[in-house]
């Protein structure tokens, strides 16, 4: 009986993890032993529509501005690497060098994840000694998708402009090993809403869709959790709990 609570414990975690590897777990592990975590990138140049673009960014580079050091420190508490380093650099001067171009979008516009430039991939983790680097990027994309109104009675089908968070772990020699995209990917921060009040008390079926201003945009990325944390804003426990909880070799990854 104990063998089966075990071994249903163990598919039950699998079914919950988030993102895909490339390659198989037990190969991650041989791999990489030596994990390196950049700071928080954020990319500028992915398509999205934002009326005040520039200072959205200079809100959003604010806010990631050291945050990676939480996720070194989650990440080492699962002992699941022999170590986990914590990588300085200007996070603007790193999204340029790694980042030689998004993927295309799937069919419903969620990001796919990104293209490495090898060489700065390859030079990063032998300055640093490490066998992989961990890459969490903030990007704005226009997803297609349903989305409900407060009360549940209505809901409205178009495309929205969000900030989506991807993460990928990448090998020194540029082969992604581990990704965090497409549906896995995080929508961090919403930057429109469809005001389905306005419609409702103007008597219409035109539901107009608009964009949060930037002091709601900013305490969004402020907020704490349910428990009332205020060591690590939502937005970034929720991204990090993925993240940790599907990169972090364990007993149980031996048993599968």
């Amino acid at each position: 009986m104990k063998k089966w609570l075990v071994y249903g414990l163990v598919l039950f975690l699998a079914s919950c993890g988030w993102g895909k590897y490339q390659v198989s777990k037990q190969t991650y592990q041989e791999k990489v032993q030596v994990l390196g975590v950049l700071p928080l990138l954020l990319d500028t140049a992915a398509p999205f529509d934002y009326p005040q673009k520039q200072n959205l960014f200079a809100l959003l580079r604010r806010s990631i501005a050291n945050k990676h050091e939480m996720l070194v420190e989650q990440l080492r508490e699962e002992k699941g690497y022999f170590d986990v380093r914590l990588l300085a650099g200007d996070s603007e001067l790193l999204a340029l060098s790694l980042l030689a171009g998004e993927k295309p979008a799937d069919p419903a516009g969620r990001p796919q994840g990104y293209h490495y430039n090898q060489q700065s991939v390859a030079e990063i983790a032998r300055q640093n000694v490490v066998d992989a680097l961990l890459v969490v990027v903030f990007s704005g994309e226009q997803i297609e998708e349903s989305r409900r109104s407060r009360t549940l009675l209505e809901s409205l089908q178009t495309t929205y402009n969000d900030i989506m968070a991807t993460a990928a772990v990448v090998d020194r020699n540029g082969q992604v090993l581990w990704e965090m995209v497409g549906r896995d990917a995080v929508h961090a921060v919403l930057l429109q809403y469809a005001d389905f009040d306005e419609a409702y008390y103007n008597k219409t079926d035109l539901v107009q869709v608009k964009y949060i201003d930037l002091s709601g945009i900013e305490k969004a990325l402020g907020e704490n959790d349910a428990e009332g944390n205020q060591k690590l804003p939502e937005v970034y426990r929720k991204l990090f709990s993925r993240i940790v909880s599907s990169i972090s070799p364990g007993l149980l990854d031996s048993l599968k």
